[in-house]
């Protein structure tokens, strides 16, 4: 017959503080920015081989930073709002 020990129960007022819950990677691969985006695919390429999006090339993918594709959508929605 196996022993086993309890958890120690820790009081509420002893416990660790909440964390912020995380939002995701920083850095998206085109398929996770068009679908961040809800732009398609093929749009986010050429988005970045126009210079519009900024990418990192890390070895055969690119990678965009979201505050970059954020910041790629709030200057489209400037543009449509002027």
């Amino acid at each position: 017959m196996a022993h086993f020990r309890k958890k120690p129960v820790v009081p509420p007022s002893v416990e660790t503080p909440k964390t912020e819950p995380k939002t995701g990677p920083r850095g998206l691969r085109v398929v996770e920015v068009s679908a961040y985006t809800g732009a398609t695919v093929c749009a986010v390429r050429a988005v970045i081989r126009d210079g519009a999006l900024p990418a990192i090339r890390l070895g055969k993918r690119d990678v965009v930073l979201r505050e970059d594709a954020d910041a790629w959508l709030n200057e489209l929605r400037r543009k449509t709002a002027a």
